[in-house]
């Protein structure tokens, strides 16, 4: 699906989710791009099979594009213990992947997350999962399948927009999110890592070949 079509359709809509300071960058997740991985990365995906390697490494690219678009040097990003990256002193980040491409984006002035996932409707089983019966009955539109997947990236931004010491694990019902087609709130339901009952975190929606990016800032 995305061979088609210029990386650079991808990043343009990823810049517009974040402050003009960020340092976005989006790569095609392909096989032999593990060869430019370091050694402590392989040895987080050891064993991995091989879509996984090939989304890790796509990732690890496109953030270390992302540090030299930041004037900062190359350098390997472990895995932590929740499988996020970890960053260099001073810099907050965050990867994502979905549809044959992987996103990272980077910035020097606190916490932000991104998600990317294929804009298409989800089954109505996970409707419930994601989204209260409230949050289901304020969606705007009446594809509700495809709202829901635009929740679910919406919360997976927020999720991944958590600062690295106060890093907590917490799920879909933490937060309400209400959104329009390129904007979304999300409030904490309950206090849970550094976030505060009632804090309201606020991100952008943007949309690209077929795909759907959320981004957040905190």
């Amino acid at each position: 699906m995305t061979a088609a079509f210029p990386i650079s359709a991808v990043e343009a809509a990823l810049a517009s989710l974040f402050p003009p300071d960020v340092a976005v960058a989006a790569e095609r997740v392909q096989a032999g791009q593990e060869g430019g991985l370091w050694p402590v990365e392989q040895a987080a995906i050891n064993g991995a099979v091989a879509s996984r390697r090939a989304e890790f490494a796509a990732g690890r690219l496109a953030a270390r594009r992302c540090l030299l678009a930041l004037g900062r040097p190359p350098v390997a990003l472990p895995m932590g213990q929740d499988r996020a990256a970890i960053w260099p002193d001073g810099l907050y980040g965050t990867i994502s992947h979905a549809g044959g491409i992987a996103v990272a984006v980077i910035g020097e002035t606190g916490p932000l997350g991104v998600d990317i996932e294929e804009d298409a409707a989800l089954e109505p089983a996970l409707w419930p999962v994601i989204c209260s019966p409230e949050e289901l009955s304020a969606l705007p539109g009446a594809d509700t399948g495809r709202w829901v997947r635009r929740a679910f990236a919406g919360k997976e931004a927020v999720f991944k927009a958590q600062h690295p010491t106060r890093r907590a694990m917490f799920g879909f019902d933490a937060v309400d999110i209400r959104l329009t087609e390129t904007d979304f709130t999300a409030r904490f339901r309950l206090a849970v890592g550094g976030f505060a009952e009632g804090q309201e975190v606020h991100g952008r929606l943007a949309y690209s070949r077929g795909l759907t990016l959320a981004g957040a800032v905190t």
